[in-house]
């Protein structure tokens, strides 16, 4: 079987499953990025606390986390392309209901309602592009994924902001946050589309068995490694996504919506040469002095309180973390056989939400007690972990690998 489904491997990159995947991926970053640097500001405007603000920032991602016994055998055993199309009528559903309900009770219902949404895009998604890339083409075509993440995630956060601006001008703060919600909701059901013209899944009942019982396929042992350290790189990149537009409040920092812009473009950039250069060079030799800069971006950005000190840190953390993800995602889906590439990608996602919840959370209390510049300038702590995690797990990936191919010519 495993001989069977490399031979229907596609031997191109931009095939058309792919880009509905690319086009469902920059989307999905639209509504979801559009509404989640604000969620800090819509939680003051509820009115609560600096540790329960942090808190519901990151309870979406840990309501992702505490599904993924769920998702991961969902996506295993079950058609990735129908899942994919119920789990972006949740998104829709939970922004009409931020829309239609202002309170705090209410903004948690519908973030546990988020959470699950994203529990399920995120494991499906990629494992998605995986599908429909060429086995022999992976880390790059990963790259060219995350581009559209990041074109996704540069222009989001402005056009949030924007039209939260232009609601509150109109009828107020309150009708602001009205606008920005039912946006989320009409990309959401827009998504909808890209995701019915994939090709279903293919298995069959015989795939679906040999991937074992429901319980072994929520995580893989193999993919740990590449996990622990997104993990470490994901805490510091919450706290950027969550309380960037809150820092530039505090510094007086005009135009603090430029650095997402910025990030992106270095994202774009830094995917694909990344993708190239770990082919070239390997990953030992890309992924340090990539790490080194996410770790200078964070003191830089803390450590700065002009708009030039933010841009350079947007710069320097885009080229550092968009080298380190698709490297790392590669290496979780390398570690895997191709039929269980679904459990590879939850368990990545695991670390990935885990960091997202603790980030916002730890970051509110650290703030609770300092300033957003301390809180950015600690979040460098986690990468310089990284450093140290990578050197240890790269031995241990390359056994896998090694153990892999000798499984694949039995």
């Amino acid at each position: 079987m495993e001989k069977a489904q490399r031979q229907a491997n596609p031997t191109a990159i931009l095939n058309k499953n792919f880009i509905c995947v690319l086009v469902a991926f920059f989307l999905n970053c639209i509504g979801h990025m559009s509404i989640n640097p604000l969620v800090a500001t819509y939680t003051k405007y509820l009115n609560t606390s600096a540790q329960l603000t942090g808190f519901l920032a990151g309870m979406f991602f840990f309501v992702s986390l505490l599904l993924k016994p769920v998702t991961g055998p969902a996506a295993t055993k079950l058609d990735k392309r129908k899942l994919l199309m119920v789990a972006f009528l949740i998104g829709a559903v939970a922004n009409i209901g931020y829309a239609t309900f202002h309170s705090v009770a209410a903004f948690v219902a519908f973030r546990l309602l988020s959470g699950a949404q994203y529990s399920l895009v995120g494991t499906v998604l990629i494992t998605l592009a995986g599908d429909h890339l060429p086995a022999d083409k992976l880390a790059y075509g990963l790259g060219l994924y995350g581009i559209a993440g990041a074109i996704g995630n540069a222009v989001a956060p402005t056009i949030g902001e924007a039209i939260l601006h232009f609601g509150t001008g109109l009828r107020g703060e309150s009708f602001g946050f009205i606008l920005m919600f039912l946006f989320g909701a009409t990309v959401y059901l827009l998504i909808i589309i890209p995701a019915a013209m994939l090709i279903p899944d293919k298995k069959t009942n015989s795939d679906t068995s040999s991937t074992g019982a429901w319980y072994k396929t929520i995580f893989t042992i193999h993919a740990i490694p590449p996990t622990i350290t997104m993990f470490l790189l994901m805490i510091p990149y919450g706290l950027l996504n969550t309380y960037i537009f809150e820092f530039g409040k505090e510094q007086g920092i005009e135009g603090i919506s430029a650095f997402y812009p910025v990030l992106a473009a270095t994202l774009a950039v830094s995917r694909p040469v990344s993708g190239f250069l770990t082919g070239k060079f390997g990953v030992k030799k890309t992924l340090f002095p990539a790490l080194v800069m996410f770790a200078s971006a964070m003191l830089i950005i803390g450590s700065g309180s002009t708009l030039f000190a933010a841009v350079t840190g947007a710069v320097l953390a885009a080229a550092g973390f968009g080298a380190s993800q698709p490297a790392l995602q590669a290496m979780s889906m390398q570690s895997e056989t191709l039929l269980r590439r679904s459990v590879a990608s939850n368990t990545i996602y695991i670390g990935i939400d885990l960091a997202l919840f603790l980030g916002p959370y730890l970051g509110g209390l650290v703030y609770a007690r300092s300033d957003y510049a301390v809180m950015f300038k600690i979040g460098a702590v986690p990468v310089f972990l990284a450093i140290i995690c990578l050197a240890i797990i790269l031995p241990i990936h390359k056994r896998r690998i090694e153990e892999l191919k000798i499984y694949r010519t039995l």
